[in-house]
Parts: structure tokens; sequence; C-alpha cells
């Protein structure tokens, strides 16, 4: 089986057909999954058109807007029922360069790692077109994870990564408790907790070429609180290995 990129979707009319186009061309073999959430601009429909071109190509329909943290499981889900060795995620809004997935597969692929994140800060701040203010609130976030987790990763709110198959099923994202980008961060902890392998891979993050941000500080907020319940409820509960 080709690997699997998992790419959720809220009114990414404007940028979905080109990065679909851009994956499909690239030298590794890709399956692509978006997961739309009923966008209102019709992106759904778009896929749609496009999948008798695009054979790789698949669509997963959410009744509404549920949550980037759903989204992903959702897709997670779909992906273990079928035979896809590595599962990517990524934005649908080309902040993340799709050339880098070669790159996130080949760490897991030839180098051994079972969860590689494109990181924005393994080498630097390697952020283009945020606003200081932003860079700083994604900056601070990422420390004060680690501080809280003890996890030695740089960028703990990373969305651009590829899985071992085994670590998905080890991780059982259905019981993920977070559902905006605290979500990233406790997959990532509960990876580490298991003691898979984590690499970090560095990338350069542009922001979105076309669209509406999502961003929010209200979705933070939300991620630093829930850093102190994972914590918390990860004394209490010892996830396991589950081998393939």
């Amino acid at each position: 089986m080709p690997n699997l990129v998992l790419i959720p979707t809220y009114n990414e009319k404007e940028n979905i057909s080109e990065l679909v186009k851009s994956i499909t061309f690239l030298s590794v073999p890709f399956d692509i999954l978006v997961i739309d959430d009923n966008s209102p601009d019709g992106t759904a429909r778009l896929v749609k058109e496009m999948m008798p071109s695009f054979p790789n190509l698949h669509l997963l329909e959410r009744p509404a807007k549920l949550g980037l943290g759903r989204a992903y499981i959702a897709g997670f889900d779909w992906a273990l029922q079928r035979d896809y060795k590595y599962i990517c995620e990524m934005d649908a809004d080309f902040s993340h360069n799709p050339q880098d997935l070669v790159r996130l597969y080949e760490a897991c692929d030839r180098d051994g790692a079972d969860l590689a994140i494109g990181s924005r800060y393994i080498s630097g701040v390697n952020v283009v077109n945020w606003p200081m203010g932003r860079v700083l609130m994604s900056y601070i976030a990422s420390i004060y994870v680690r501080i809280i987790t003890g996890m030695d990763i740089k960028d703990t709110t990373a969305g651009f990564k590829c899985y071992r198959r085994e670590v998905l099923r080890s991780i059982e994202p259905a019981h993920i408790k977070s559902v905006g980008y605290g979500f990233q961060i406790e997959m990532k902890f509960t990876a580490w907790r298991l003691g898979y392998k984590i690499v970090e891979i560095p990338i350069i993050f542009t922001d979105r070429k076309a669209g509406t941000s999502k961003m929010s500080g209200g979705i933070f907020n939300e991620a630093l609180w829930g850093v102190l319940r994972m914590k918390i409820a990860s004394y209490f509960k010892k996830p396991h290995r589950i081998l393939e």
C-alpha cells in the first residue's frame, strides 16, 4: 500500500486542488484523505470532482465543524481500517510544504523513526509571514509544554507529522481528550510515554497563501490548560504498546 496523508479541511476550496496535485506528483507515492467538515465554500464538492482524475484521492465528509482533533481521529480510524504503513498529517493551506512529506517519510522508513515531526523550532525559529505576537505565543507555548511534560520536543504543537502505523494503534487516538491544538500535544505526549523514537525534521513554516486562518487565542488557551490536565491524568494511567 502507498502511504497516506490526512488533510482536514474547512473552507479550503482555494488551496485543495493545487495541494492534491503537489502531493500526487511527489517522488514517494501517497494516498490522500481529505476530511471535510461540511465546508460552506464547496471544498468537498471540488474534491469529488477531482476524484475520477486522481485515484489516490479519497474524501471523508463530516456533518459540521467538530474540531481538528475529532477530524484527525476520524482520519486515523479510516487509515487503520486499511493497510497503510505510514500515516501523515498536514494542513491544507500550504503552510506545510508538500515536498517535506518525503523527508518525514524517509525519517521513518529509512532512518527508523516511529514518529517524525516537521519542526519549526528545532533549528531556530523557521516561521515566515506570521505576526511577531503569534510567533511568540506558539514558541512560548512549546516551552511551557516541555516544562510541564518533560518531553524533549522543540515543536510540541506541530501539526505536520508522519506516524508509523504501530504508533497510532498503540496511542488509540479515540481515547485522546483534547479537541483543538491540544490534540497535537496529547498525541506526541502519548507516543513519548510509550517510548517510541521521535525525531524532529527542520522545516520552514509559511503562513497560508489563501483562505482564512482558523487559529485563535482561545485555541491556544484550550491547549495550555489541557496540558495540565493531561499531565495529571498520566499519573493514573499507563499506556501500553500494541504490537503489529
